[in-house]
C-alpha cells in the first residue's frame, strides 16, 4: 500500500506543476527551519516568502484532496446518496433546531422586555390618573386663598397616597399655583428644588419618561384652572432600584442603562447612590450609569431546558430642559433577565388550568417529528438500494437507445415508482417510435395543407373589377393556413358587378372545403341567373332570389350542422344603385359623412332550413360614401380580459384613418385588432371588403 501511495505521489509530481511547486515549498521551509536551529536565525523576509508559498500550496492540496475524495469515495451512487441525505436531512434538522432555539430565546427575551415596558407604562398611567384626580379636586375646591389650596393639596397627598407609598417609590410632588411653588415627598418632607415647567409645554397634560440633569424619571404634569389661579401639579418618580424591583416582580432582575451625556447640574448636588443620584461638581458630566433592581432574583430553573433569556427595550425619553420639545438623541435601554418557564406561564396564564394544553401539543408535535425523522432514514436507505438497481438498468437502456435501437425494452417489474421508471422508459421508447411516425404523417399533412392553401388562393379574385364610380378592395387573412371565409367580385358587364362575402361555420380544412363548394355554387347560380342565357341584354335575378336558391342548394348538399352567413350585393353603375340581401351576416356599414347606416335587410343564415324567405334591400351610393363589409373574425377577437373587439372599435379605427385608400383602411383595422388581442395568433379568419364611391 505504501508503494502504491508513493507511486501516486511521483505521478502527481510529474504531471502537475503545482505539485512540484508544493514539494519545493516544503523543501524550502525545511531548510529555513534547519537554519533557524543551527545558525543565528534567518531574515523575516524569507519566512514571509515561505508562508505566502505555503498558503498557495495548501489551497492546491485541498482542491486535489477534494477531487480525489469525489472521484474515489463518492464515485459509487450509494455513497453519494448517503452524503446527500446528510446534507438534506441531518444538517438542516440541526440548523432548524438551532434557529428554533435562537428564535425562542429572542422572542421570550423580547416578551420579558415588553412586560417590563408595559409595567412602566402602567406606572406612568397611574401617575396620570392621580394627577387628574388631584386636578378635579382642586377645580371643585371652595378655598379662596392660594395658601389654603396648597395646604389642602399637601394634606390630600399625605392622606391618600402615603398608604400606597410602596407602589410609588421615591415619588416627588411639585405644585405650582400662581407665583408660588411647593415641592415635597409623600410623607410631607419638603424638597429644596421644585420641578420647573419647561418652555415647550403648551398642552393641558403630559405623561411619560423624561431625562433631566443626567437622571431618568417617570413624570406626569397637569394644568388645571382653579378659583385662585392656574394650578400645575407635577408628579415625578425617579428610576431607582426600588422602582425596578416593582416592575420586575415575578419576571426577573431589571436594569436600566443610562447614556453618557453632558449635563449642567447645580453646584454641590449630592444624593444617595440607592436613589440613583450622582455626586458631581458644577459643570461636570456624570458617567454612564446602570441602575439595577436589588431584590428581584432570577426565577428558579424548572429543568435543563429552562434557559435564562435576556431582553432589552429602548425607552426613548423626552428631554425636559430646553425651549423645544425633543427626544433624547441616545436611547435609554431597559434590560431584563428571566426564564422560559416563567414567561411561558405568563403567556398562557389566561387559560388558567388549561394552560398545559400548549405544552401537550408541543410535546406531541415533537414526538411526531422524531418518528417521522426515523421513518425518513429507513425509507432513505431502502430508496438508495432501489435507485442503485434501477440506475444500472437505465444506463444500459439509454446506451442502446443512443445507438438507435428504439426497440430495446428494460422489462423491469413495477414494484414501486422507481421500478415503474423502467416501465415508463419502455413506454417512452415506444412513444418516441410513434412520434417519429406521427411526425412523418404530420409533414405529409402539412404538405397537403400547403397545396390546399394554394388551391384556395385561386378561388379568391385575382383582380378587382373596374366599375365606373366605385373603387373596390378585398382581403382575407386565414387563421389556420386555409380559410372558411369567402369574398368575391364578379363583373358581368361594364355597369354591373356582384359583391359576395361569406363566413362558413368552423375553421380549418372542413370550412375551406365548404367555402369552395359555396364559391362553386355561387358562380353556377350567377351564370345561370341571367334570363335568356346566351341572349344579349339578359337581366339578373334579384339578390333575394339568388340567396334563396343558394340556400336550397347548400341545405341539400351539406350536413345539418354546417351553415354559412352571406352578404350578396349587386351594384348598378349607371344608376349608382346597390341592391343587397344579408343572410345572417354581420351588417355591413355604410359611412356617409358623419352618418352610419347598417345594411341588415335579408334573412337567416343559408344552409340551416330547406325553405327560407329572404328580402332585398336597396340604396343609392353618393360620392364619398364608404361601404365596409367584414366577417366576425374582425369584431369577435378577445383581449386578455375576454373583452371582444366589437363593431364600435371598428368604427373608431376607420375614423382614425379617415377616408383614405381602401388598402390603408384595411391595414389600420387589422393592426387595431392585433393590438387588441396582443397575440400574433389569429383567433378566427379575418376578411374585409371595402367599396368607396368615387
Amino acid at each position: 500500500m505504501l508503494t502504491r501511495i508513493l507511486e501516486k505521489l511521483r505521478r502527481e509530481y510529474r504531471t502537475h506543476s503545482m505539485a512540484r511547486f508544493t514539494a519545493w515549498t516544503l523543501a524550502y521551509g525545511s531548510a529555513l527551519e534547519i537554519a533557524t536551529h543551527f545558525f543565528a536565525g534567518v531574515p523575516a523576509l524569507l519566512w514571509l516568502v515561505f508562508w505566502g508559498c505555503a498558503v498557495a500550496s495548501a489551497g492546491y492540496v485541498i482542491l486535489r484532496l477534494a477531487r480525489a475524495f469525489k472521484d474515489r469515495v463518492l464515485w459509487r451512487l450509494s455513497r453519494r446518496l448517503g452524503v446527500t441525505y446528510v446534507f438534506i436531512a441531518v444538517i438542516p434538522v440541526i440548523l432548524i433546531l438551532a434557529l428554533v432555539a435562537l428564535a425562542v430565546s429572542m422572542l421570550n427575551g423580547q416578551f420579558a422586555a415588553y412586560l417590563v415596558t408595559l409595567r412602566l407604562r402602567d406606572q406612568v398611567n397611574n401617575l396620570r390618573q392621580v394627577n387628574r384626580v388631584v386636578g378635579h379636586e382642586a377645580h371643585m375646591t371652595q378655598d379662596r386663598a392660594p395658601d389654603q389650596l396648597l395646604a389642602r393639596l399637601r394634606q390630600l397627598f399625605s392622606a391618600e397616597l402615603d398608604q400606597h407609598a410602596a407602589d410609588y417609590p421615591g415619588l416627588e410632588i411639585t405644585v405650582h399655583l400662581g407665583q408660588q411653588a411647593r415641592a415635597y415627598v409623600l410623607n410631607g418632607t419638603a424638597l429644596p428644588h421644585p420641578v420647573v415647567v419647561p418652555a415647550w409645554f403648551k398642552t393641558e397634560e403630559f405623561a411619560g419618561v423624561v431625562y433631566e440633569n443626567g437622571r431618568l424619571f417617570l413624570r406626569s404634569m397637569d394644568h388645571t384652572p382653579t378659583p385662585v389661579g392656574k394650578l400645575t401639579v407635577i408628579l415625578t418618580q425617579p428610576f431607582t432600584p426600588q422602582l425596578l424591583n416593582l416592575v420586575g416582580a415575578g419576571i426577573g432582575p431589571v436594569g436600566v442603562l443610562m447614556p453618557l451625556l453632558p449635563v449642567k447640574l447645580p453646584a454641590k448636588v449630592s444624593a444617595n447612590r440607592a436613589s440613583s443620584e450622582i455626586r458631581v461638581s458644577s459643570g461636570e458630566s456624570p458617567p454612564a450609569e446602570t441602575i439595577t433592581s436589588t431584590s428581584v432574583p432570577l426565577p428558579a430553573s424548572s429543568g435543563f431546558w429552562d434557559l435564562a433569556v435576556l431582553g432589552a427595550s429602548a425607552l426613548n425619553p423626552t428631554v425636559w430642559e430646553g425651549a423645544a420639545r425633543k427626544r433624547l438623541s441616545v436611547p435609554v435601554f431597559v434590560y431584563v433577565r428571566s426564564r422560559l418557564s416563567t414567561l411561558s406561564r405568563r403567556l398562557s396564564g389566561t387559560l388558567g388550568v388549561y394552560s398545559h394544553v400548549y405544552v401537550t401539543i408541543f410535546v406531541a408535535i415533537a414526538v411526531t417529528l422524531f418518528i417521522i425523522e426515523i421513518l425518513s432514514v429507513v425509507m432513505g436507505l431502502r430508496l438508495t438500494q432501489s435507485i442503485t438497481r434501477t440506475v444500472n438498468r437505465l444506463y444500459e437502456a439509454t446506451e442502446r437507445v443512443k445507438a438507435g435501437d428504439l426497440s430495446f425494452r428494460i422489462g423491469q417489474p413495477a414494484h414501486d415508482q422507481l421500478g415503474a421508471l423502467g416501465e415508463a422508459f419502455d413506454t417512452m421508447t415506444s412513444s418516441v417510435e410513434r412520434l417519429l411516425s406521427e411526425a412523418q404523417e404530420k409533414s405529409r399533412l402539412q404538405n397537403e395543407l400547403e397545396i390546399a392553401r394554394q388551391v384556395q388562393e385561386q378561388l379568391f379574385p385575382h383582380a378587382v373589377p373596374n366599375v365606373a364610380g366605385l373603387q373596390l378592395y378585398g382581403t382575407c387573412i386565414p387563421a389556420r393556413g386555409v380559410s372558411g371565409d369567402y369574398y368575391d367580385f364578379l363583373q358581368f358587364d361594364e355597369q354591373h358587378v356582384m359583391i359576395v362575402l361569406a363566413d362558413v361555420s368552423g375553421k380549418g380544412i372542413s370550412a375551406a372545403l365548404l367555402m369552395a363548394a359555396i364559391q362553386s355554387a355561387i358562380h353556377a347560380q350567377l351564370y345561370a341567373a341571367v334570363a335568356g342565357e346566351g341572349a344579349a341584354g339578359g337581366s339578373l335575378l334579384s339578390t333575394a332570389e339568388m340567396v334563396r336558391r343558394l340556400n336550397r342548394q347548400l341545405y341539400a348538399t351539406t350536413p345539418a350542422e354546417k351553415y354559412a352567413t352571406l352578404f350578396y350585393a349587386v351594384y348598378d353603375a349607371a344608376l349608382r344603385r346597390l341592391t343587397y340581401t344579408n343572410a345572417g351576416h354581420p351588417p355591413p356599414m355604410l359611412f356617409r359623412g358623419d352618418k352610419l347606416q347598417r345594411l341588415n335587410v335579408g334573412g337567416t343564415a343559408i344552409g340551416l332550413f330547406r325553405e327560407s324567405t329572404f328580402e332585398q334591400g336597396e340604396l343609392s351610393l353618393e360620392r364619398g360614401d364608404l361601404l365596409l363589409a367584414f366577417t366576425d373574425g374582425i369584431t369577435e377577437p378577445q383581449n386578455a380580459f375576454e373583452e371582444e373587439f366589437g363593431e364600435r372599435r371598428v368604427v373608431e379605427a376607420l375614423q382614425q384613418t379617415g377616408m383614405v385608400s381602401p388598402d390603408i383602411i384595411a391595414r389600420q383595422i387589422y393592426q387595431s385588432v392585433n393590438e387588441w388581442t396582443g397575440s400574433p395568433q389569429l383567433q378566427d379568419d379575418m376578411t374585409l371588403i371595402i367599396a368607396h364611391a368615387t
